[in-house]
């Protein structure tokens, strides 16, 4: 079955603009309360708005995942049958691109690996998920610029590389990666980084190309001020550290710069999660003569090291 994309979504969000987002703002109460009223009406943007709530636990309650899945395919005009999927032509693109999400991480990575039992997928065999979801991955980027389905594509390609013919430039899954982290997504500029982190410690030839490299996605991520890259990138700069995935490290004190490190541990805290307690933790440790007169700001932020993460909290009291 051809997915496809008429359009006729974006009468759909004009609704959701006008009714909601123009008289409530985007994240308010009121708001997300009238996304889920309009998402009853069945209106596709709508629906996916509602759907977003629930996988990035807006709401509270069970299943979330679970329970966005059947929004996402309902926004995506997708139905799951005996035979593989039927798409109406009206749905939402994004949609495609999570749906396509789902079967790639279902119950193996990301916040999906341990989600709830989804009958459509466990249907699939696992070539199944991802020749639907590079189907769906393409039929977004025919609609919309996304650098998450660019790499969505690339992690497929990358698992199963006969289905590079299906690209029209043959494209790698390394490219896919590059022109998705370059697209400003962060988690293809951190894996990627990961990499060139992974060729420094193993010493390889060139090392300062796969440094700049490193800086390089590094540097996307935490401008966008993604937490675990502006901390990594601030340790770089204040020790010179450059940790591979196996935990090897190596310090590299040519390119220490003490201004750009307490610049990117503060870009850490600007969006936090668990990640940002790794950066306070660091202006503690390094910066300690910022606190040693300004106690409520010491208090402050250990505060927030024990919200956002318990273990370094019991690191950071050692201090």
């Amino acid at each position: 079955m051809k997915i496809t994309c008429n359009n006729t979504y974006k009468a759909d969000e004009a609704v959701l603009n006008e009714t909601v987002f123009d008289k409530y703002g985007y994240s308010s109460p009121s708001a997300e309360r009238e996304i889920i009223c309009l998402a009853l009406t069945g209106n596709k943007a709508a629906l996916k708005s509602y759907a977003d709530l629930l996988f990035y636990r807006k709401i509270p309650c069970r299943d979330n995942y679970k329970k966005a899945f059947p929004l996402y395919c309902e926004s995506a005009g997708i139905t799951f049958t005996e035979d593989g999927i039927t798409c109406t032509g009206d749905g939402t693109p994004l949609s495609f691109y999570f749906i396509g999400y789902y079967l790639v991480n279902y119950r193996c990575e990301s916040i999906l690996k341990k989600c709830e039992i989804i009958e459509e997928i466990e249907r699939l065999t696992r070539q199944e998920r991802l020749e639907i979801a590079l189907d769906l991955a393409l039929a977004t980027l025919s609609a919309i610029r996304s650098p998450a389905a660019v790499n969505l594509i690339g992690r497929i390609i990358n698992e199963l590389p006969s289905l590079s013919e299906k690209l029209d430039e043959h494209a790698s899954a390394q490219e896919c990666f590059e022109d998705a982290a370059e697209g400003g997504y962060v988690y293809a500029c951190n894996n990627l980084a990961a990499r060139e982190a992974d060729m420094i410690v193993r010493g390889s030839d060139d090392i300062t190309e796969h440094v700049n490299a490193f800086v390089h996605y590094l540097t996307i991520s935490a401008d966008r001020y993604e937490p675990y890259a502006a901390n990594r990138l601030g340790l770089f700069y204040m020790t010179g550290e450059v940790r591979s995935s196996s935990g090897d490290t190596v310090h590299l004190h040519d390119y220490i710069n003490i201004p750009f490190a307490k610049k990117y541990f503060q870009k850490a805290l600007v969006y936090p999660d668990a990640n940002s307690a790794w950066a306070y933790f660091n202006l503690i440790k390094y910066f300690h003569k910022d606190y040693d007169t300004n106690i409520d700001l010491l208090n402050e932020h250990m505060e927030c090291i024990r919200e956002l993460n318990p273990v370094v909290y019991d690191i950071a009291i050692e201090l």
